[in-house]
């Protein structure tokens, strides 16, 4: 029988975590990984760990939860998806790419993060980056030289309700029974393989977490060396739409 879908997202990582705490459940495949090697794993504990220091930034620095929208203009990348799970268990609304009427914005382009309404934040994706680096404008919280000052457990200070926007346009209620079902035909534990893009996450990542797997993500399927789904033990692949 297939598992049931999560109550939430909170749930979902620490059902990962009790279920196996250290092997891998997100693999990052950097763009230029054949001439730079980037590569990033991720366990059950490590990956919990940073969504529960981003959810703690989201809540003490801007208040987030339930109501409040984030716009993400981030790339696929293994920080998006952070960041995609910090926002949902907050209890906040995640909108992927830049959206005028976000409450807050978190970008990887100096430039987009300009004087505005909205909070800013700013996430580097160079690996190991400690610090944004120069030319970040003026009030803008620099995500890599403060998150690791935030706790390592999260909890929700306040609970979404059933119709509050989720991802783009599902809502909390439906998202993860969708992820669900957008899993159901793959093997329990799947190992999965995509470059899915951060709208993609509900067939993507969180489909394969769903059914107790782990994922391999890469920015282009296309240019991964051969070898690797091989080597990394891919036992289903999702290409972007």
């Amino acid at each position: 029988m297939p598992p049931p879908a999560p109550r939430s997202v909170t749930a979902l990582l620490q059902t990962l975590v009790a279920d196996d705490p250290t092997s891998p459940r997100l693999t990052f495949y950097g763009a230029r990984y054949a001439a730079d090697g980037e590569r990033v794993e991720l366990s059950a504990r490590v990956l919990a760990n940073w969504v529960a220091k981003t959810a703690n930034l989201l809540e003490e620095e801007f208040d987030a939860g339930p109501g409040t929208r984030v716009a993400l203009d981030l790339p696929t990348h293994w920080r998006t998806v952070v960041w995609q799970l910090a926002v949902l268990c907050t209890g906040a609304h995640v909108l992927t790419g830049r959206h005028a009427d976000a409450d807050v914005l978190v970008s990887s382009d100096a430039a987009a993060l300009g004087a505005g309404p909205a909070e800013r934040v700013a996430v580097p994706l160079a690996p190991l980056a400690t610090s944004f680096g120069a030319g970040l404008p003026a009030g803008v919280l620099d995500y890599a030289r403060v998150v690791t000052g935030y706790g390592d457990v999260h909890a929700p200070v306040v609970e979404p309700a059933p119709g509050d926007g989720a991802l783009d346009d599902l809502a909390h209620a439906s998202m993860l029974a969708e992820a669900a079902a957008a899993g159901a035909a793959w093997p329990l534990r799947v190992r999965l393989l995509t470059d899915a893009g951060p709208a993609e996450a509900v067939r993507g990542p969180l489909a394969a977490w769903c059914r107790g797997g782990s994922v391999v993500l890469t920015p282009d399927l296309a240019a991964l060396p051969a070898g690797v789904a091989e080597q990394e033990r891919v036992d289903a692949r999702l290409p972007r739409r």
